[in-house]
C-alpha cells in the first residue's frame, strides 16, 4: 500500500506490477536501489538472481517439466548463496535438504494469460508436494508451445523464517547464521519476466523492461 515512508540509501525497492493489453494480463517484477545505487552486497545478490533468471528462461522449452525448471533454478540460487557465504555445502545437496527455501520460499512462477495467475495447476494424477521447496509451486506439468509462464526467482531475508528456532536447529551446519543475522533488514530481490514457450527458442515478452545492472545502478 502507498505510504509516506521515504526510501533511504542502502535500501532496495521491489515492484511487482503489470498491465492488461486486449484483456491479456502481464506480471513483471523489478528490484531497484532505493538511493540510486546498489550496495556491494545488493549487487552481488542481484547478480545471483539475474543469472538464475536468465538460465531459467533458457530452460522454457516445449516438453520441459516446469517443476524441473524450479528445482534447477533453486540449485543455481543455492550455489550463488554458497559463493556469497550464507549457505555451506554442495548446492544440489542443499536443495535436496530444502535449505534454499529459507531464502527462496516461493515457486519459480506460474502461467499468465487472461488472469495474472491463469489456469495453473498440476498434471492430473500428480499429488501436491509437501516439501518446503516445492509446496508453493503453482504449476507442475510439462510446458507446451503457446504457454506463457512467469519466471521469477528471488532471494529474501525474511525475519519470520530466519529467526525460527526450529529452522536454525535444522540447518545449524548449512547456514551461516551470524551472516544472516547481519542481513535481517536487507529485504529481498526478485526479477520476473513473462516467457512464451514456442516450438524453438523461448520468447521473453517483457524483454523491453530494463533489468541489467548497468541500467538500474547509476546516478
Amino acid at each position: 500500500m502507498p505510504s509516506e515512508r521515504r526510501l533511504e540509501d542502502g535500501e532496495v525497492v521491489l515492484i511487482d506490477a503489470g498491465a492488461r493489453v486486449r484483456r491479456y494480463a502481464s506480471d513483471v517484477t523489478r528490484t531497484f536501489p532505493g538511493g540510486g545505487r546498489f550496495t556491494p552486497e545488493q549487487r552481488d545478490l542481484y547478480e545471483i538472481v539475474l543469472a538464475a533468471e536468465k538460465a531459467a528462461i533458457a530452460r522454457c522449452r516445449a516438453g520441459k517439466e516446469y517443476k524441473e525448471i524450479h528445482l534447477e533454478t533453486s540449485v543455481d540460487l543455492a550455489r550463488g548463496l554458497v559463493d556469497f557465504g550464507v549457505l555451506r555445502g554442495d548446492a544440489e545437496s542443499l536443495v535436496e535438504q530444502d535449505a534454499h527455501a529459507l531464502f527462496f520460499p516461493h515457486g519459480v512462477g506460474h502461467l499468465v494469460g487472461l488472469g495474472v495467475r491463469d489456469a495453473s495447476g498440476r498434471l492430473p494424477g500428480r499429488p501436491k508436494s509437501t516439501r518446503p521447496g516445492l509446496e508453493n509451486l503453482r504449476l507442475d506439468m510439462p510446458l507446451e508451445p503457446g504457454f506463457v509462464v512467469t519466471i521469477e526467482p528471488g532471494l529474501y531475508f525474511i525475519p519470520a523464517l530466519l529467526t525460527d528456532p526450529e529452522e536454525r536447529q535444522r540447518y545449524a551446519d548449512t547456514v551461516d547464521w551470524d551472516r544472516v543475522d547481519g542481513m535481517l533488514s536487507f529485504g529481498g530481490i526478485r526479477i520476473e519476466d513473462n516467457v512464451l514457450v514456442t516450438e524453438a527458442e523461448p520468447e521473453v515478452l517483457t524483454a523491453a523492461i530494463p533489468k541489467e545492472l548497468e541500467e538500474l545502478d547509476g546516478d
